[in-house]
Formats: C-alpha cells, structure tokens, sequence
C-alpha cells in the first residue's frame, strides 16, 4: 500500500460507509483495515468462502472489496454468490476485484462477473479512498435523506 495521506480523514461521505474486505492475504487485511477505520469506515474482513458470504448476508455491507485469486477459491464464485443475492433483494453493492495485476482482459472478465472495479494491489490510499467515497456516494447519493 502506499501512503501519500493527502485525503482527509474526516470526510463525512465515509464516516460509517460499511465495506467487507475478502482476501486470502491476512497482511493486506491487516493494513487496509486500520486505514479504512482511520476513514470512519467500518470494516469486516473475512477469507473466501462460506464465511465471507455469511458475513455479506448478516452485515449486510455497502462495498464489497473481494481478492479474486487465491489458491482455493477465487473471488468469481464470491461475486457470483453475492450478484445472486442482491438481484434476488433488488440492492446491488458495489464489488471491487482486488489482485496483483491488472492486465485488459482481467479487467473486462472482472467487470463481466459483476464487479464494478478492478484494482492492482499496492493500493494507492488516496486514490482507493476517492474511488470509495465515489462508490459511496453514487451508490446512496442521498445520505441524509432517510
């Protein structure tokens, strides 16, 4: 991950924003969590598989950040699960592949299972808290109407 710590920590957009973070990597979830807290996120992390499924159905998160390579499981059958639910609830999370590269053809297989995104991980803060925030907002563009 890198620390460029340009965004506001205080921006009201992320301030109990609800995002499960699933990847088979326990030092990437043990960094990213502290930083997205530090946002006000609140944060669930989980491996693939059951678990994690288990977790989007009771905590019922904003974002979904799903690792999609792992040696026994992929982030697909995850998302896939997870379209599954939402279409059945009519509420789509927004989902966010995570893996280590990026290429075109991994981009446009990512956003054809369902995710929104694609990122490479290292993480760039800023950058992955904006596109958080953008998530955030188009996904309840009316935060305090409710």
């Amino acid at each position: 991950m890198y620390l460029k710590n340009r965004f506001p920590t205080n921006s009201s957009f992320l301030q109990g924003l609800r995002v499960l973070l699933v990847d088979n990597d326990v030092n990437f979830c043990n960094s990213l969590t502290p930083m997205l807290q530090s946002y006000g996120v609140e944060v669930q992390a989980a491996f693939l598989g059951e678990e994690a499924l288990e977790i989007f159905v009771q905590w019922q998160p904003d974002i979904l950040l799903n690792g999609i390579s792992s040696p026994k499981e992929d982030g697909y059958a995850l998302i896939h699960q997870v379209r599954t639910l939402t279409g059945e609830r009519g509420k789509v999370v927004p989902a966010i592949a995570l893996t280590n590269t990026v290429t075109e053809d991994m981009y446009q297989h990512a956003l054809l299972a369902g995710f929104s995104l694609c990122l490479a991980k290292p993480l760039v803060v800023d950058d992955f808290v904006a596109v958080l925030g953008i998530l955030a907002i188009a996904n309840n563009p009316h935060p305090h109407a409710n």
